[in-house]
């Protein structure tokens, strides 16, 4: 009976550790020059950061945009938040300059940002793709 009871806790403690573990898929691309770097997601150091950042936090799927001003010719980055509150699927996100500093952000749910303030981030800027991606299965 000893035998069959230990047995049964190993099995027991066994699936609740492995049973807790959430599966996850990255995707990074590190073939790229932006910022004036070749792999921004290693050797911009604010991006990285973030990139680790991202891999530890709850949100269901993070995506990271590289955007290219046609004009000016620099980058930035949007990153898109995809998260469950209450039930229900949220949606934000943020873009930034190649030093980081925040220059539009939204949320679902929220009060959107002034028109001019999303119109003035992506002017002149084109789409290059998706360089970061995290999701949770």
């Amino acid at each position: 009976m000893k035998k069959v009871i230990s047995t049964l806790m190993i099995i027991c403690t066994v699936a609740v550790f492995t049973g807790c573990q959430r599966n996850y898929t990255v995707y990074e691309r590190h073939d790229i020059t932006a910022c004036g770097v070749k792999d921004p997601l290693v050797n911009v150091k604010w991006l990285a950061d973030k990139c680790e950042e991202i891999k530890k936090g709850k949100a269901k799927e993070v995506t990271i945009f590289l955007l290219k001003d046609t004009v000016t010719q620099d980058n930035a980055f949007m990153i898109r938040y995809h998260y469950k509150q209450r039930g229900k699927d949220m949606y934000s996100g943020n873009g930034y300059n190649c030093s980081g500093e925040e220059q539009y952000k939204f949320w679902s749910g929220g009060v959107p940002p002034p028109p001019n303030e999303e119109r003035k981030f992506f002017k002149n800027k084109i789409d290059l793709g998706v360089i970061f991606k995290f999701s949770f299965k």
